[in-house]
Formats: structure tokens, sequence, C-alpha cells
């Protein structure tokens, strides 16, 4: 836990600098008729944000239930790279590891690649798309987005794909977008799912369009064993999704759906007010809604519950929006409060008890004492 801590706190330091660099360049350009923005600094602190949020990550050990199976399973991929092209098997990892291999055959590398390339993917665009650094990597990490892919190696990485180029959804170009997500299930083949959310997920929200995700969030309900099939066949193995499994009967935890929710009673108490809503506002928000339903629908699968992998990621920006809309005055205090009350949430559910262990510890005596092979 301890660790996870510094690196927020670090990360928040530099985070700070980037957002008074952004202040500092957008004042310049003001002054200047309107130039561009210089924002060399700025996206160099955010870079230092992503590095260290990647180097932690990457040079972690044993840190997430999935980390045996890439680490060991490292050249497993790579055998399978002829197989996965050929039947075009989520051949993303086994390219990746396919690169990799002609530097090192070592697992640990393996895990600091697909970090960096996850984080960097995620952390770049909420920069780009946004004038509060600061509070959307915060986020970030508090979603659980971060250490979240400590446990789902290939799935975050499909989400993080499909988030690096998600404004090709904005912008409404169709083919480009396919592409993205097809790339994307080249990860994860879930990722694929995110194809019908071009018909849901647009700069248009209403009412009905809130009324038909609610009824969607209602209908996964009841549709476990369908999903389960489903997910069957998508990966060719039907009994790597059963439903009788421990991990698909696991419930989330209450305080997930909770923070789920959470931002959707800011935008309602926001309506209540009659408040306008841009194009880019409502795409977000779009993506606020959708990520509550499928996370109630699943809720009692933890399996299923995985789905929401791909639209957790747009929290940041989403509250991000909302927050923007109040008055300059009241937003400081706002995000502040979201921030803490995030922040509590990530802690308890996420960082206590973790133990930590850093790749430079690894050998014979780290192996015998957590009862690992060596």
């Amino acid at each position: 836990m301890t660790v996870m801590i510094v690196t927020v706190i670090a990360v928040a330091v530099f985070a700070l600098l980037a957002n008074s660099q952004y202040k500092r360049a957008t004042a310049i350009a003001h002054l200047s008729d309107g130039e561009k923005p210089k924002l060399t600094s700025y996206y160099l602190f955010v870079f230092i944000c992503a590095a260290i949020l990647a180097g932690v990550a990457g040079l972690r050990f044993y840190v997430g239930a999935d980390f045996g199976g890439y680490y060991w399973g490292y050249l497993k991929w790579l055998g399978r790279f002829d197989e996965s092209i050929r039947n075009w098997s989520e051949p993303g990892l086994s390219v990746l590891a396919k690169i990799l291999y002609i530097f090192t055959d070592d697992g640990a590398y393996f895990i600091l690649l697909t970090s960096v390339l996850t984080v960097f993917m995620f952390v770049f665009p909420m920069a780009k798309y946004s004038e509060d650094f600061f509070f959307v990597v915060m986020l970030y990490v508090f979603t659980s987005c971060w250490s979240g892919a400590f446990n789902g190696v290939r799935q975050y990485m499909a989400a993080a794909v499909f988030f690096a180029g998600h404004r090709l959804l904005y912008e409404r170009k169709f083919i480009r977008y396919c592409i993205l997500v097809f790339l994307a299930a080249s990860f994860h083949i879930t990722a694929l799912i995110m194809l019908p959310m071009y018909f849901i997920i647009s700069q248009h929200l209403n009412y009905k369009k809130i009324f038909f995700i609610i009824v969607f969030g209602i209908v996964l309900v009841f549709s476990y064993d369908t999903l389960f099939s489903f997910m069957g066949v998508l990966q060719d193995d039907p009994t790597s999704t059963s439903a009788d499994t421990t991990y698909a009967q696991n419930e989330i935890h209450p305080l997930r759906i909770a923070i789920a929710f959470a931002p959707i009673l800011l935008y309602l108490f926001m309506s209540i007010q009659n408040k306008e809503f841009s194009g880019e506002e409502n795409f977000y928000i779009c993506f606020m809604f959708v990520n509550a339903a499928v996370i109630f629908g699943t809720a009692n699968s933890a399996y299923l519950n995985r789905a929401g992998i791909y639209f957790r990621p747009f929290i940041p920006l989403s509250l991000y929006h909302l927050v923007n809309k109040f008055d300059k005055s009241q937003q400081l205090l706002l995000k502040s409060v979201i921030l803490i009350l995030y922040a509590i949430v990530w802690i308890y559910i996420d960082a206590v008890g973790v133990e930590w262990s850093w790749v430079f510890e690894r050998g014979e005596e780290f192996f015998n004492k957590y009862g690992y092979e060596y």
C-alpha cells in the first residue's frame, strides 16, 4: 500500500506542475493575439506523470493475480504468434512478444512494456482533452484504471487502445472506428462490445436515450446465461466463461456500484437547474450512463463486470466536464470533494492489503518465501 500511496503523491506533484504550465502557456497565447499555446513544458510534466505510473506498474513483481501468467507466459505468447496471426485470435500480445524477443527473453520486460503502453495510451489523451490534468489523472488512479491493470493486462491494453482513439467515435468516422475496435480486440476479444456503442454513444443525449440505457442495464441483470454463452463463443472456449466458476459468481463490492452512480446524481442535479450541455459534454456523459448501466447490470458476476473496463476510463473526463458547468467559485470545492471521496474508496478497495514487491527483489529466496516456482 505504501508504494501506491507514495506513487500517487509523486504524480500529484507533477500533475500540479503540469497544470501551472498549461495555464501559463494559455495566458501567454491569449496575450499574443490568440496564438496557439506552446504546450511543450505542459506535456513534459504529463510525460513525467505517465512515466511514474508506468514505471511503478511495470517494475512490480507478483502484484496482481494475473502477474504470473504473463511473466511466465511471455514465451507462450511468442510461441503462438503464427497461429494467432493466421486465425486472428487476439494476436496483439503475440506481436508485442515477437518484437520484444528481438531484445530479450525476460518476462519482466514484457510486464514493463505492457504497462508503459497501457498507461501512456490512457494518460496522454486525458491530458489532451481536458484543461485540468491534475483532476483527471488523479481520477484515472482513483477509479482503479491504473491499479486495475495489474489484474487484467490484456483487457486493459484493449481498453487503452480504444481510449487512445475514442475521438473517432466523437467525430462519427464509422470505418476508422471499426478498425480501432478490431485493433483493440486483437488484445482482448471483448473489445468487440464497443462496436454497437457507435449507435448509442454520441454528441446527443436526451431522456429517450437515458431511458434506453437504463432498460439496457436492467436487461443485463436477467441475461447472465446468454452473456456467458456469448463470451464462450467469442473466446472459442465455452468452459473458460462458465457461470459455475467461483469468479463468475462473485459479486462486486457495493462501493463500486456507488461510485458508478455518483456522477449521474451530479448530472441530474444540473439537469434540474436546466443546464445546457455541448455536444462534447454530452458525448462523455453518455459514457458515464453506459458505465453505470453495465456496472449495475453485471454486479452479480465479477467476470461479466469486467466489461466496465472499457467505460470506466471515461469517468475522469465525464466528471471534468460536469464540474466545469458550475461557477468557478464552486469548482475547486467540488473537485476536492470528488477526489477525496474517490480516493477513500480506492484506498479501501484496491490499495489496502497490497503487499508490494519489486522486480529487483526476484531471486530464489523470494520465490521460496512466497511458494512460487523458481
